[in-house]
């Protein structure tokens, strides 16, 4: 079993007409978000389904930042990767991505954007998970945190539709 875990940036500045999106940083209440979610985070791990050791970032400044503000909540011996291809990426080159991650990862966190991850849990997301999807349906807002819980042992043979949507959380607003 391996477990995705899927944190959209947290709230951030609006993007100037002309401005560079990229370098967008977040806002007070995006501040608050990422702060909430490094409180929450330990109450999410247990015996079967550990936090993350791997934290692949889009290098976007907000979900460098939003990932900065949950990395202790992780234990010190996380691994931090930025990865430019995350910022543009869609769903299927998240998934691709994660078939590359070494075996004896468990648990992986994407800090990126929407809707490419949303969709992506989607596409992770058994059609038997009904409540999930429900769940899912109902949206992905700034800071949303999916735990998806994966039916493999080899990150390599991940397969779309193969998961399970564990927990679903959004930090207050």
């Amino acid at each position: 079993m391996k477990h995705v875990w899927v944190l959209r940036h947290a709230k951030a500045e609006p993007g100037a007409p002309g401005g560079d999106d990229h370098d967008r940083a977040l806002t007070d209440r995006g501040r608050r978000q990422g702060k909430a979610l490094r409180d929450l985070l330990p109450s999410l791990a247990d015996g079967e389904r550990p936090l993350p050791e791997l934290v692949l970032c889009s290098t976007a400044r907000r979900a460098r930042q939003t990932a900065a503000a949950v990395l202790d909540a992780l234990g010190p011996a996380v691994v931090l990767e930025e990865e430019r291809a995350l910022y543009q990426a869609d769903a299927d080159d998240i998934v691709d991505r994660l078939r590359l991650v070494p075996d004896e990862v468990v648990g992986v966190m994407v800090v990126g954007h929407n809707p490419t991850l949303h969709e992506v849990c989607f596409d992770l997301v058994s059609a038997d998970d009904v409540e999930g999807i429900e769940r899912l349906e109902a949206g992905f807002p700034t800071a949303a945190l999916a735990v998806i819980a994966l039916d493999t042992g080899c990150w390599a043979d991940l397969a779309t539709r193969s998961g399970h949507l564990d927990e679903l959380v959004v930090p207050g607003r």
